[in-house]
């Protein structure tokens, strides 16, 4: 039976992933109650095929889940820079881009009404 790469990969993330919940348990004192205790008896009996494949499915998963954070962050780093960079830009009197495209924005409509206002005179 060939296993795919990524399977593994996924299923060393899973691992990674179980390790880090039974650690953050034990850290916090939580106790495990009936529920979880049956999933662990239960997760005995499985063979290593099965236990395989679901380390690969919870991996898998909190793979999703990091990317997704971090890409969450990223955005935020983003944007606190944004807001950073147009506070000194406003300290200093700089002009941002967004400044410049709103100007371009009113002299574009300027430039519309008064093309309006001179064709309108020309057939008064």
């Amino acid at each position: 039976m060939a296993i795919e790469l990524d399977k593994i990969g996924y299923a060393g993330i899973g691992l990674l992933a179980k390790m880090q919940d039974m650690i953050e348990d034990f850290v916090e004192g939580r106790e495990k109650d009936e529920d979880e205790a049956e999933v662990i008896e239960s997760d005995e009996k499985k063979d290593w095929k099965e236990r395989f494949e679901e380390l690969a499915e919870m991996g898998e998963e909190r793979y999703e889940e990091w990317l997704d954070k971090g890409k969450e962050e990223r955005e935020k780093i983003s944007d606190r820079i944004k807001e950073r960079t147009n506070k000194v830009f406003s300290e200093l009197g700089l002009v941002t881009k967004e400044d410049l495209e709103e100007l371009e924005a009113k002299i574009t409509k300027l430039q519309r009404a008064i093309k309006k206002a001179t064709a309108q005179q020309k057939k008064a």
